[in-house]
Order: structure tokens, then C-alpha cells, then sequence
């Protein structure tokens, strides 16, 4: 009978800890190190904006204000001043780290006109796991878009000419590139 009641416990911890994490989860524990200049309090402040069906926005420490423009249960765009936005998704995993079956994508994107982005992926305790095996990304300059809609990005390539050298150039050649994350990685399609 014993034996029963702990089987049937380390199943239930098991579940437990293995919940899904939601995004508002994920905004509420970031280390303020990752937004120096958005401190905790004004991350909550988000969440309950957006539960008062209110627009987020906040005063950040530069002076300046930053802005939650989407949450769902694992999407996020923040806008943290003109120049810099943060995207987060929540992508399931086919193995368990940090007792959960989720990783973080986070993305960083710099720059006005053209623009210049990182991506970085953490446990759901933010704890850094390594890139390499999970996305492999072009050598150039790039920009990141993380899709709202599902488990997919996408890379541009923005080439900016100064002074094209005829009519018949471009401005600003755009190449783009599709990832669709497999469970363990991000691939092309």
C-alpha cells in the first residue's frame, strides 16, 4: 500500500513540475541585469497594465518610456525606447531542462532604419544555454523577427547602399529566411 502512495506521488510532482510556464511568468522573473534600466517592478507593472486592459507603458530609469506591445501565454514584444526592442517565445523542448519541458528564445534587436539583432535562449530560470545545436544564422548583419503566431522566426538581411550607382539599383536589398523550430532546434523551410 506504501508503495502505491509513492508511486502515485512522484507521478503527481512529476506533472507538477513539469507545468507549462507562461510568458507573464517569464517577464515577472527576468534578472534585472537583461534590462538594466527596467527594473522589476516596472516588468509587473506591465502585466497588471495589460490585465487592466490598459496600454503598457512605463517610465524607464534612462527617462525615457518602454512599452509591453504584445503578451499571449508564450509571445512578448517590449519596446524598450526607439532604438532597441526585446522579443521573447517560449519554445517546448523534447527534453527536460530545468525540470521543465521549455526553453526561452530571446531576441535583441538594436538599431533605427537598419537594424541589427541577437538571439539568445535560457532555461525558464534563466539560466544561459548555448546557442550552437539550437539555431545556426548567417555571418552577416541581420534582423530578427520572432513570429507571434507560432514557433517560427524569420532573419532579414538588409544591404544598404550610401549612393546607388545607377537608376536601376536598389536602395536596400532585402534577403529573407525562414526558421520553424523541430522541437530542438530552429530550421530553415
Amino acid at each position: 500500500m506504501m508503495k502505491v502512495f509513492f508511486i502515485i506521488l512522484s507521478l503527481f510532482l512529476t506533472c507538477a513540475v513539469q507545468a507549462q510556464v507562461k510568458m507573464r511568468d517569464v517577464i515577472k522573473q527576468m534578472p534585472d541585469s537583461f534590462v538594466p534600466y527596467l527594473k522589476q517592478n516596472a516588468r509587473l507593472d506591465f502585466i497588471d497594465f495589460i490585465d487592466s486592459g490598459m496600454k503598457a507603458e512605463v517610465s524607464n530609469d534612462l527617462g525615457g518610456k518602454s512599452q509591453l506591445t504584445e503578451l499571449t501565454d508564450d509571445f512578448a514584444s517590449l519596446t524598450m525606447n526607439s532604438a532597441s526592442q526585446i522579443q521573447l517565445r517560449l519554445l517546448d523542448v523534447n527534453e527536460s531542462i530545468d525540470d521543465a519541458r521549455q526553453i526561452i528564445c530571446l531576441v535583441r534587436t538594436f538599431g533605427e532604419g537598419m537594424r541589427e539583432s541577437t538571439i539568445d535562449f535560457y532555461s525558464v530560470k534563466w539560466q544561459p544555454l548555448p546557442k550552437e545545436g539550437r539555431i545556426s544564422l548567417p555571418s552577416y548583419m541581420h534582423y530578427i523577427m520572432l513570429s507571434s503566431q507560432a514557433p517560427e522566426l524569420t532573419v532579414q538581411r538588409e544591404t544598404g547602399l550610401d549612393i546607388p550607382a545607377n537608376e536601376e539599383q536598389k536602395e536596400i536589398d532585402k534577403t529573407l529566411i525562414s526558421f520553424k523550430w523541430n522541437g530542438k532546434s530552429f530550421k530553415m523551410y
